[in-house]
């Protein structure tokens, strides 16, 4: 008989589901790699239920279908999570077509072993169709069930003595154009 003492069946939460849900709000299709036993399976079939279609490409009957004929497995008005996509990379050009037809934000979870990106046909793909996350194993944290950071978050989340909490890299937003730390202060009245 094996004994696991601490472990339970409660899944905890993980830092980067909120930057997964984003992205998946954001982009056709989102890439999820890391190493393995990191949890990428857990947390796309977190998403699975109701909304998504999930299949893991570790079911031999999907893999084949897979390679067979890769339009089936993404085909469709649905949304889709694919587990461990690295073990059909013909999945790939599909996926890009499927997009490139209907381009919808979130339609592909696509999950992968950290060498996944090293594959010249990921990047080449679906450059520009995808947005990757790379997924740690659990933080210390995380393992308590906290599903937070700690003291970094609450540093960058907290104001500074003007009531911002501003802490941009750069004197203006690359992306967006907007105002320094230093010109976002002068524009607020002065404190009392």
């Amino acid at each position: 008989m094996i004994i696991i003492h601490g472990v339970t069946k409660e899944l905890l939460p993980r830092l980067a589901a909120a930057a997964l849900a984003s992205r998946l709000g954001a982009m056709p299709a989102v890439v999820v790699t890391g190493p393995r036993q990191a949890g990428k399976s857990t947390l796309a079939q977190r998403l699975a239920p109701g909304t998504r279609l999930y299949r893991s490409l570790d079911d031999l009957d999907v893999l084949d279908a897979a390679r067979r004929d890769p339009e089936v497995l993404v085909g469709g008005e649905g949304f889709v999570t694919l587990d461990e996509v690295q073990r059909a990379p013909e999945l790939l050009h599909a996926i890009k077509r499927a997009i490139d037809q209907r381009r919808t934000a979130g339609r592909f979870l696509l999950t992968g072993s950290a060498n996944l990106l090293m594959m010249h046909r990921v990047s080449e793909s679906l450059a520009g169709r995808a947005s990757y996350l790379t997924l740690w194993p659990m933080t210390r944290r995380e393992q308590r069930g906290e599903g937070r950071v700690g003291q970094w978050e609450e540093l960058l989340a907290a104001p500074d003595s003007g009531g911002s909490t501003c802490w941009r890299p750069y004197p203006t937003s690359p992306m967006t154009g907007a105002p320094s730390c230093s010109e976002e202060a002068s524009l607020r009245p002065p404190l009392k």
